[in-house]
């Protein structure tokens, strides 16, 4: 992810100890923090952390490293395989949401129970989050139809099972944030929004196709 950054540690100790070292280290996790070699390091808003020990003998190598997330402006995804002509189109939708809907699926694509297919929603929302990030890297606010728009779907689509259950009440939460800056004004918050329901987009996917 661009803009990401990592920090990392190394600790040689008596391999006698290394265990107890990481079973320590598992304790202060859970309290929000890390010492390492006499340094506190918080685990304030971190994306990954792994520990490992590598064996030397008699003594170990004891390696921590934290990656983060980036912050602002960099946090945001490039839409990808859109050239300047796309990006004015999906610039455009986010003052017609309208358009961006017909445009995504069939009308008539619709479940049993009234709900659009899933593949026709996930079709739309992309639209939507592609508007949402032009204009957040542009330094403005969304288009409130297009985030009300993209925030409905959202919704909808965490109500179909099997399609990563796990990540479901994470990504609704995140949502609530994202609606909450919407109504605040707050485009810091927005992007810091948009920027994690991309991360966690990208992980579910990775996990379901």
């Amino acid at each position: 992810m661009s803009g990401s950054h990592k920090r990392k540690f190394e600790l040689v100790l008596p391999r006698v100890e290394a265990l107890t070292t990481l079973a320590e280290l598992t304790a202060q996790a859970a309290a929000g923090n890390l010492v390492i070699g006499g340094q506190v390091v918080p685990l304030d808003d971190f994306m990954s952390l792994k520990i490992g020990i590598k064996h030397l003998g008699a003594s170990s190598m004891l390696k921590v490293q934290l990656k983060y997330p980036a912050v602002g402006m960099d946090a945001l995804p490039t839409p990808a395989g859109v050239d300047r002509e796309d990006a004015a189109r999906e610039a455009s939708l986010a003052g017609a949401p309208e358009a961006a809907a017909a445009e995504a699926g069939e009308p008539g694509a619709v479940e049993p129970e009234g709900r659009p297919r899933y593949k026709g929603l996930k079709k739309r929302m992309k639209h939507f989050f592609k508007a949402m990030v032009v204009s957040l890297r542009a330094g403005q606010a969304p288009d409130r139809d297009v985030v009300a728009a993209f925030i409905a779907d959202s919704r909808l689509m965490t109500s179909f099972p099997g399609k990563g259950d796990a990540f479901y009440p994470a990504y609704d939460a995140e949502v609530d944030r994202l609606e909450e800056a919407v109504a605040a004004g707050d485009i810091a918050a927005m992007t810091a929004s948009v920027a994690a329901l991309d991360r966690m987009k990208k992980e579910c996917h990775s996990r379901h196709a």
